[in-house]
């Protein structure tokens, strides 16, 4: 894999873009007043939304851990969070492809191969996908919203073609073969194939396994997300809050922008002020709630990724 060497050289990039963004916003919003809501903020559930947070990525940990072991490869926890981790430092790609880094490292530190590691980080991807929709699904029987129910549509269409393509060997090996002939991708794959992984990872108990951990630990990063709210003094509830997360999430990720930087942004802003909220309360919460959900998970990613690709040996 070299998805850190394509990656770095453009990180700077992405940051600069999230930067420029951010800027324009406060500066559309009014900069005294978006100043005012931050000097206003509520620091101790500001504690609380990272605690949270890092409680969500310890569940997708043990994900991690689970995964592997039903491909029978065993790593041990503190190995599974360094991995994991370290992956995150590429979370700010298109798709979030850019976490494949850790099939990289799990070649490379503890020998499992690809055709074992890829699958497990395709199905983490394609769990984080369920799991959202799932999410998104149940918060409309409370509050309908047309934006959030068209990408529900669009994210479960898209879930069942990967689903068939995955667990059909023929279907598997034409689209991978399609997408070995473009030349941006082809030197960047892995070799895996069609392979017993994706049959193991894809029967009912191990997709049942991999979706309830998905939604335990997403249901806690919309938690993280309503606490941030409380922080600004804004309670939408937090089924609605949920909503407001995953819609505009949802649409970024499928913009295939890097973090979906500008698409994930103006959605949210645009369904904050549908609620009544002001425009610098609104982008003051946005900015705040990517910059403790991806941008923290960003430089927690990229210390570990150091230090992960650093080592000579095996990580203990």
């Amino acid at each position: 894999m070299k998805g850190w060497d394509l990656m770095k050289g453009n990180i700077i990039w992405i940051v600069l873009a999230g930067l420029i963004l951010y800027v324009g916003l406060i500066l559309f919003s009014d900069v005294s007043k978006i100043s005012d809501h931050f000097s206003n903020i509520r620091i101790e559930l500001v504690f609380l939304v990272f605690a949270v947070a890092i409680l969500s990525h310890i569940i997708k940990v043990f994900r991690q851990k689970e995964l592997l072991q039903m491909v029978n490869e065993k790593i041990s926890f503190k190995q599974n969070l360094i991995v994991y981790l370290a992956g995150l430092s590429l979370i700010v790609s298109p798709g979030g492809i850019g976490t494949f880094i850790k099939s990289h490292l799990l070649k490379q530190k503890f020998g499992i191969a690809e055709n074992k590691s890829f699958p497990v980080i395709f199905l983490e991807r394609y769990h984080d996908l369920i799991a959202a929709t799932t999410i998104i699904l149940a918060t409309l029987v409370i509050s309908f919203s047309w934006l959030s129910a068209t990408l529900v549509i669009i994210s479960s269409l898209l879930s069942l073609g990967v689903y068939l393509v995955i667990t059909k060997l023929d279907a598997f090996s034409f689209v991978y073969n399609k997408i070995k002939k473009i030349k941006f991708l082809a030197t960047r794959l892995p070799e895996v194939g069609p392979n017993e992984s994706f049959l193991i990872l894809t029967q009912p108990k191990a997709m049942t396994k991999g979706w309830l951990m998905s939604l335990a630990g997403w249901s806690l990063d919309s938690l993280a997300v309503y606490i941030g709210f409380l922080a600004f003094d804004v309670d939408l509830g937090y089924i609605l809050t949920s909503q407001i997360y995953f819609t505009s999430l949802g649409y970024g990720i499928l913009s295939l922008i890097p973090g979906g930087i500008g698409v994930t942004e103006g959605v949210a802003d645009y369904l904050l002020v549908q609620q009544g909220l002001a425009i610098s309360v609104a982008s003051s919460i946005v900015i705040f709630t990517r910059l403790t959900t991806m941008w923290f998970a960003t430089i927690i990613g990229i210390i570990f990724a150091r230090f992960a690709l650093k080592q000579k040996v095996s990580i203990l």
